[in-house]
């Protein structure tokens, strides 16, 4: 999974234990604000100001541009919580939602950037126990979700069912606990869900499936219900007051 500068920028800010504070005022930043925002990707850092970055941590421009094995997904911190959005956009309500639930040593990961097989052009290896796909980044983010705190899936509805990237992790993961079936209810304890919909009425359906994986308990998913407000698929839902305070009371 290629990591953005910004991210590169979160990670070795991390790695040197600086706030964003600290690191705003080494490159000569008036506010954290800035910092925020080249980390989360809506500002651009300057190539004066990277420069000066990398001068400070004495790193090279080949290393920092340099694609690591970025795909083991490893917990920055013991306090971290990992976001896996299933959202077919970039920076659509799932990535805001995160985002703005998300501390800074948490984890985001949009599942739709991964490399990924679903189930299929198989021959059922996996009733053998031999599924094909066993190296490809689902197993990878599976493994290592067991070290964070808590795994928040934000699933949006598309033509009144999860989105299909959903499913595709939902297939490849009953394989998974097939082979570590012991693992399970610990991965179960750590999951959250953050449902975002048109409303339950139109769709009832909808959260009955996605409570399935948490054992039918209500307190574990959040339902952000669109149309209750007059918002439409492409509208913010962060900037409903009422669903930003849902949002905020949900506990991660």
């Amino acid at each position: 999974m290629k990591k953005t500068i910004g991210e590169k920028i979160k990670e070795i800010r991390i790695e040197n234990n600086l706030t964003m504070d600290e690191l705003a005022e080494e490159l000569g930043y008036s506010s954290r604000s800035t910092i925020n925002k080249i980390e989360k990707g809506i500002n651009d850092i300057s190539y004066e100001k990277l420069l000066l970055l990398l001068k400070k941590f004495e790193i090279s421009m080949d290393e920092f541009l340099e694609e690591k094995d970025e795909s083991s997904f490893e917990c920055p911190s013991k306090d971290s919580n990992l976001f896996i959005s299933f959202s077919g956009r970039d920076f659509g309500n799932c990535y805001d939602i995160a985002h703005h639930k998300m501390n800074e040593y948490d984890t985001y990961v949009a599942f739709k950037d991964l490399s990924y097989h679903s189930c299929s052009k198989c021959n059922y290896e996996c009733f053998k126990k031999q599924c094909k796909y066993r190296n490809d980044d689902i197993y990878k983010l599976i493994s290592a979700s067991f070290q964070y705190n808590n795994i928040i899936l934000l699933v949006p509805m598309y033509c009144s069912n999860p989105s299909s990237l959903y499913f595709v992790f939902n297939e490849r993961m009953q394989d998974y606990f097939n082979e570590n079936s012991e693992k399970w209810d610990a991965f179960v304890n750590k999951i959250k869900i953050i449902a975002i919909f048109g409303s339950e009425e139109e769709t009832p359906l909808f959260i009955p499936t996605l409570l399935q994986l948490v054992n039918g308990n209500q307190n574990k998913l959040l339902k952000i219900e669109r149309h209750k407000y007059k918002l439409k698929l492409h509208n913010k839902v962060i900037v409903n007051k009422q669903l930003l305070k849902e949002i905020d009371d949900f506990s991660i």
